[in-house]
């Protein structure tokens, strides 16, 4: 292989050095940072294609868009059930982080988003930040078009004797409105209510 295959097969180097490193892990990072990050990768996919359509790039984008959303669920879930426990929260749900983790075991988003609403409905004074009818609409349409969280991960769904194509009709689809929903929903979830429902817990701890 020459140099010049080598740079048809490399990504272009960085012009600054510092540019080639990248920090993982530590204690600050956890599911909110990785749907931020997601959600900035949705955001660069989807204005790629908006700029030069390709098709490629559509069921990845969704895929950004909805893991995103599902990791931010979490992420709020969490937070409101320690919410709910400072609260003196001792209805018949545990809500100790053990329990509730094992409960976040599911991609379904329409349950996730079930659930954080039944949890801000324990926090005081604070049933008013439960997630409103219009976002709860798009996650609704968001999980009726992918239940399980592999209809935009693979072209094949379902259990291997079982399995179907995830989408057997080639279809036009409005592509901005489509992601234009999605990029809305995921920073109404991360800019808004994950805003408010931060501020309620740092209000808890007195900081």
């Amino acid at each position: 292989m020459n140099d010049s295959d080598d740079d048809v097969l490399n990504l272009p180097r960085p012009a600054q050095p510092a540019h080639e490193i990248a920090v993982l892990g530590g204690t600050s990072e956890d599911d909110f940072t990785i749907a931020c990050g997601y959600a900035a990768a949705a955001e660069t996919t989807a204005r790629s294609f908006l700029a030069q359509p390709d098709d490629g790039l559509v069921i990845p984008t969704l895929y950004l868009y909805r893991h995103s959303i599902e990791l931010t669920l979490k992420w709020l879930i969490r937070l409101t059930a320690r919410c709910a426990l400072r609260c003196g929260y001792d209805g018949d749900e545990n809500l100790r982080a053990d329990k509730v983790n094992k409960k976040l075991q599911t991609h379904n988003i329409k349950k996730l988003a079930e659930r954080l609403n039944t949890y801000v409905g324990h926090l005081d004074g604070c049933q008013e930040r439960s997630l409103d009818s219009k976002t709860m609409s798009v996650l609704v349409q968001l999980d009726s078009e992918d239940e399980y969280g592999d209809a935009y991960r693979y072209a094949l769904i379902g259990n291997a004797s079982n399995s179907t194509l995830a989408r057997p009709v080639q279809e036009n689809v409005q592509f901005y409105e489509k992601v234009n929903s999605l990029h809305r929903l995921t920073r109404t979830l991360q800019d808004g209510y994950a805003t408010v429902l931060h501020e309620y817990e740092q209000i808890q701890l007195g900081m």
